[in-house]
């Protein structure tokens, strides 16, 4: 006699790691506060009735700030060989040790996290925003133009500069190395590039670009060792805060942060270049393609 025994085989679905929603402990009505108080703050200096000349009024301030981004672009784009080689190879190699540990790292930080941690990361997310970076740099240029208060100006168009700089090039990278983010695949190997799709954008990490550009200008402009160390640990929170919360693979964060630094020194460079220093670089003239002379004289 033959008994046939069925057996029931439940398989598990594959593990997902959900990004974390951002608590209601710290909602942001206070955005539009800080730009007003910023204003307010350059509006109380003392200056003269009649505005500086800006990209709001003039013409040739505008060709003037066009042919410095672009200069700057070019240091940006050299920088990685020339000056930074060192640099870049220990990126390169920090870049590969945390991509080894990628997902024990994610695995850590894995599951419901509640108390302190919690409210701080949720505060170092929020302020990372690279959307708030460029109204605080537009708060800035602009409360300059008004009061013309030439160095808070210059200021806000360097904090704009390198964040254009920043942001714009993480935004190119994300979608065309397409790499699956940390909530949406098991894997940190995981590639969907030139798709540009939703959750296949993680590397690098834009937050942490932005916030390490701006840090490198506002820290260039003091020569307190505190100053500067406040400005790199507040870029360095706004990282930790998209690893904890699963938003990111400490790889992309590790080359935001090179990305955002590359840019700020592109621009604080830029800026410092002695005097009789010419660069070129590409430009336009009545559709034509043509080359400037872009230099500090």
């Amino acid at each position: 006699m033959t008994k046939t025994v069925a057996v029931a085989v439940r398989t598990s679905p594959a593990r997902r790691y959900p990004a974390r929603e951002n608590s209601n402990r710290f909602p942001l009505p206070w955005l539009p506060a800080l730009f007003l108080f910023l204003i307010a703050l350059c509006c109380a200096l003392p200056a003269p009735l009649l505005a500086a000349e800006n990209v709001f009024t003039s013409v040739s301030a505008i060709k003037e700030e066009a042919g410095r981004f672009a200069g700057e672009g070019k240091l940006f784009l050299k920088g990685p060989v020339d000056p930074y080689l060192t640099g870049t190879v220990v990126t390169a190699g920090l870049f590969g040790l945390t991509y080894l540990f990628d997902e024990q790292i994610r695995d850590e930080f894995a599951g419901s996290h509640h108390g302190v941690m919690r409210g701080i990361t949720d505060a170092g997310n929020a302020v990372s925003n690279p959307l708030l970076h460029l109204g605080v740099a537009a708060a800035f240029y602009g409360a300059g133009a008004v009061t013309d208060q030439a160095k808070v100006m210059q200021l806000g168009e360097e904090m704009g500069e390198a964040l254009l700089l920043a942001d714009g090039a993480t935004f190119v990278l994300k979608g065309v190395i397409g790499r699956g983010r940390p909530y949406q695949v098991d894997s940190n190997s995981s590639y969907r590039p030139f798709q540009f799709k939703d959750g296949y954008d993680s590397l690098p990490s834009m937050h942490t670009a932005s916030s390490f550009a701006l840090a490198h200008v506002v820290a260039a402009k003091t020569d307190s060792f505190y100053g500067k160390a406040a400005c790199y640990a507040a870029a360095s929170l706004a990282g930790f805060s998209r690893v904890y919360q699963t938003k990111h693979w400490a790889s992309d964060v590790v080359l935001g942060a090179a990305i955002g630094e590359l840019a700020g020194a592109a621009v604080t460079r830029y800026r410092s270049a002695p005097a009789g220093s010419v660069t070129v670089a590409p430009m336009a003239i009545d559709g034509a393609p043509a080359l400037a002379l872009l230099g500090r004289f």
